[in-house]
């Protein structure tokens, strides 16, 4: 008998909220697609960036690809940890190294901001074209393209082994080129997920977790060839995950962003913050609560609508057997069923043979 449906949607959340939580997800995953990284961007870009992108989406219109969009917040991360290291490093072989890594980082990702937010294969560059897509609620100019392409630099995705292995290796290697510091940081992450015994996705915190989650299920769903049958044509009808994906990002955005600002307001008082101050932040962080349940329970569903994916293929996948069982049957009968006629066949063929034989003697 199945069990009670409340029951499940709380088990359900529960897991997806110690998975947020616990910043990590068992097992190694995929890196997000570019199509789920672009509508989790959106969660950080105005409405109207937001509303084109969508109706850009919508139209068939595609964005420039950079060789994967999942592939921006490492690079981003890997810069953010070179310029907290130089901020308190001393002069020597380990500083040059980390400047010459910074710069060709910075070139890397400078030309990846160029190819996305210049594309004249993707953008309207002529003034009709650019007229014509502004009627139809298309066109993105220079400064919004650039604001979406710093938001998919947000793309959520696993730290790895982190930069620990690079920085050792810089530590001790400091002499060499940057260049060919990268496949020593290579090396190092798998070398840390081996001593580690166990392959795991870490992440920053409990937002940018959730957000990979969502993105993830996103991708499970539309990947799914049976998602797109007119088995679940309802089931379309009734859920977008790409919408349903941008929505969570705008409220997981929103959270992150207010949960950074309280933190610092309470950090920035020091110990001259007063009682009924404490209190003040500390409540208006518990108004936070009921949207991150809520954005909980929207991951949660989308998990539920992964897992009936999953049974629904097994099962047409039983059927398809059967039916290829089925058809085999058929066909081994057709086969039988002709035996007489072979039989019939083989013994008027020996028969000519005879004949043959005694006309030649």
């Amino acid at each position: 008998m199945p069990g009670d449906p409340t029951d499940d949607r709380a088990r359900r959340a529960d897991t997806v909220r110690r998975i947020a939580e616990s910043a990590r997800i068992d097992a190694v995953h995929e890196p997000l697609s570019d199509r789920a990284a672009l509508l989790y961007a959106l969660g950080r870009v105005d409405d109207t960036v937001r509303s084109v992108a969508l109706a850009r989406l919508r139209a068939g219109r595609r964005f420039p690809a950079i060789g994967g969009f999942a592939a921006l917040r490492p690079l981003v991360r890997e810069l953010d940890w070179i310029e907290e290291r130089l901020s308190h490093g001393r002069a020597g072989p380990t500083r040059v190294a980390l400047m010459q890594r910074k710069a060709l980082l910075s070139r890397r990702l400078g030309g990846l901001r160029t190819r996305f937010v210049m594309s004249s294969a993707h953008y309207a560059t002529g003034v009709r074209a650019i007229r014509r897509d502004r009627r139809d609620g298309l066109h993105l100019d220079v400064d919004q393209r650039t604001a979406l392409f710093e938001a998919l630099c947000h793309t959520p995705a696993p730290l790895g082994a982190g930069p620990g292995p690079l920085g050792r290796a810089r530590e001790i290697l400091g002499g060499l080129a940057a260049d060919r510091l990268e496949p020593v940081h290579e090396r190092g992450a798998a070398l840390a997920r081996s001593v580690a015994g166990i392959d795991v996705d870490r992440f920053t915190d409990r937002y940018e977790t959730i957000g990979f989650l969502a993105g993830t299920y996103h991708d499970r769903i539309l990947g799914a060839r049976i998602w797109h049958t007119d088995l679940f044509a309802v089931a379309r009808a009734q859920l977008d995950p790409g919408l349903e994906l941008v929505g969570i990002a705008v409220d997981v955005v929103a959270l992150a962003t207010l949960d950074a600002d309280l933190t610092a307001a309470f950090e920035a008082q020091g110990d001259a913050i007063d009682d009924e101050g404490r209190r003040e932040i500390l409540r208006r962080r518990g108004d936070l609560i009921p949207v991150w349940d809520q954005v909980i329970d929207r991951v949660a569903a989308l998990s539920r609508v992964v897992d009936e994916i999953a049974v629904a293929e097994v099962e047409h996948r039983s059927l398809d057997v059967l039916a290829q069982t089925a058809g085999l049957d058929r066909r081994i009968e057709d086969l039988l069923g002709r035996s007489g006629d072979r039989e019939i066949s083989a013994d008027n063929t020996h028969s000519v043979s005879d004949q043959i034989s005694r006309d030649q003697w």
